[in-house]
């Protein structure tokens, strides 16, 4: 497919009153082909509503849709691809092309007629068809690169890279300086993508050389070579946009060589807490949902399952809520839920049991040692609710890992730890199951068996979790 140009309107978000745009366009030898025009109705899902027609006997084609904010609309007919900037305020966005040579006689004219025309002649001097990207995908993120940047970065040494990128950023701005009859709205977007383009370029070359790149001088190459120092990350304004969640993206794959996390294994999205405690706001809600919602598509909706409960809790932008909801459907309801893999563990009067001895109760598992300060300082910090569930009915399991069990007899008295206390005896099938390789290690069994999540990492916000699943019928 030909991508003849690309815009998107420089005033992010801003939102005006909706009005109906007429597009007319004379295309010859169109006569009897149908067009169609798509326009994005969700930034994070990336769906697109579509409006169709036929091109009449005299070549014309006529169609009016409403537009509720600047935006892109897409106009496809046969192989060609045509990005229209319009606004809401805009009458008639009109255009002429042959189809037989679309990219060489493609002309606009009507309203933002200057606009559409630079755009036309400068992504085509500046911008690759899709064809020519290559993706790097990785924790259920993909970030686009063109692969011709991607060789570069892979045989260019580390100042010959920067420099090319430099003199490239600089070409596309003093191309665009050229140009005084393009309104002042379009060129400052033009100069935010090229500034986003040019910050996930930067990180292309520590992504591609990530094995020659030792994790502990990534800090000082941040410094040297100013990453981020173009742009907002956290700009609420730009998500819907792809130039900049590409850049969030390769972002996060940043910070995973920065802190290496094998993102392979276990059953945990682990890109979330990269986004988590580097993103704030709309950014950072934007990126968990749509981490969630990759993890759905790829063939893991559990992982999607165990996250959404506590991104709808602290969620505060209720649009992406909706969105995942959306998405998921009723098949959240009907996903098959994974059994917790049986364990053996000696009880404080030295009898043994199993963890399927206690089906038809709702077990917190708490895996812990005495060496292990987060395991004790965890316990410390969540006692008065341990207590509390401990009252109600919840078996509060707390299955000690250390190397003997005299040095669990001893540790016990040392602190107040509410809840069964038991020594681990064979979890060698429950942690391959449960790949876990970190102490401490907490999970919910209902009463029949299953895995459960709570709607909150913090214990103490989730007695409202526990109580339901108490309150399920056996």
């Amino acid at each position: 497919m030909r991508l003849i140009s690309t815009l998107i309107f420089s005033f992010l978000y801003l939102y005006c009153q909706a009005g109906f745009v007429q597009f007319s366009a004379t295309v010859e030898h169109g006569a009897g082909k149908e067009f169609k025009l798509y326009r994005l109705i969700n930034e994070l899902t990336g769906e697109e509503v579509k409006y169709s027609g036929m091109v009449k006997d005299n070549n014309e084609l006529h169609i009016s849709i409403e537009i509720d904010y600047p935006q892109i609309v897409r106009f496809v007919l046969e192989e060609d691809e045509i990005e229209i900037f319009v606004r809401p305020i805009d009458r008639k966005v009109a255009f002429r092309y042959n189809l037989k040579d679309a990219k060489g006689t493609l002309f606009f004219t009507g309203d933002r007629e200057a606009d559409n025309n630079f755009l036309k002649a400068y992504h085509s001097n500046f911008l690759n068809v899709e064809g020519d990207k290559e993706v790097y995908s990785k924790g259920f993120l993909n970030t686009k690169f063109e692969k011709e940047l991607a060789q570069r970065a892979k045989s260019y040494g580390i100042e010959d890279y920067f420099d090319f990128i430099a003199r490239e950023k600089k070409y596309q701005e003093d191309y665009m300086n050229r140009t005084g009859s393009i309104s002042p709205e379009l060129r400052n977007y033009l100069r935010k993508e090229l500034n986003w383009d040019y910050e996930t370029r930067k990180f292309a070359y520590f992504i591609y050389n990530a094995d020659r790149i030792p994790a502990n001088q990534l800090s000082d190459y941040w410094l040297k070579y100013r990453l981020l120092q173009t742009v907002d990350i956290n700009d609420d304004y730009s998500l819907a946009y792809p130039v900049f969640q590409n850049l969030l993206s390769a972002f996060i794959h940043y910070l995973n060589l920065e802190n290496p996390v094998d993102v392979s294994s276990g059953d945990d999205i682990h890109y979330y807490r990269f986004v988590e405690r580097n993103l704030n706001g709309k950014s950072k809600s934007f990126m968990q949902a749509k981490l969630m919602l990759n993890a759905f598509r790829m063939g893991e909706p559990q992982m999607a399952q165990r996250k959404f409960k506590e991104f709808k809790r602290y969620n505060q932008y209720q649009d992406y809520t909706a969105s995942l909801e959306s998405w998921f459907g009723t098949q959240m309801q009907y996903l098959k839920k994974k059994t917790v893999p049986n364990f053996s563990f000696q009880n404080l009067d030295n009898t043994e049991q199993t963890l399927e001895n206690l089906r038809g109760k709702v077990v917190y598992v708490s895996l812990w040692a005495s060496w292990c300060r987060p395991c004790l300082e965890g316990f410390a910090e969540t006692r008065a609710t341990r207590q509390q569930l401990h009252q109600s009915g919840v078996v509060m399991l707390n299955v000690n890992l250390d190397r003997t069990e005299a040095i669990w007899k001893q540790t016990l008295p040392q602190h107040d730890i509410p809840g069964t206390h038991v020594f681990g005896l064979d979890l060698s099938d429950f942690q391959e199951k449960m790949k876990f390789d970190t102490l401490p290690f907490y999970i919910v069994v209902d009463k029949f068996g299953y895995q459960n999540y709570l709607s909150s990492g913090n214990l103490n916000a989730t007695i409202g979790d526990f109580m339901k699943l108490m309150q399920a019928a056996q």
